[in-house]
């Protein structure tokens, strides 16, 4: 059977590289844009209504997590 590794390092620097090709050269207010938008699509994605104070396992989206 084979083993499926999760490469967390290099696929947050693929992720990172590629956030910052679309976004050299923009403005603050433009990168908080496409963050936001990033952010309405993964709660789409997970049924999250925008503003919900409750993620869908019941954990509060508001609130970290104490250390």
């Amino acid at each position: 059977m084979e083993k499926n590794e999760i490469k967390a390092v290099e696929m947050t620097r693929k992720i990172r590289d590629a956030h910052y090709e679309q976004l050299k050269g923009k403005s603050a207010e433009e990168r908080i844009a496409f963050y936001k938008q990033k952010a309405q699509a993964v709660e789409a994605r997970m049924a999250i209504a925008p503003g919900a104070k409750e993620h869908p396992a019941g954990a509060s989206r508001t609130t970290r997590p104490t250390r």
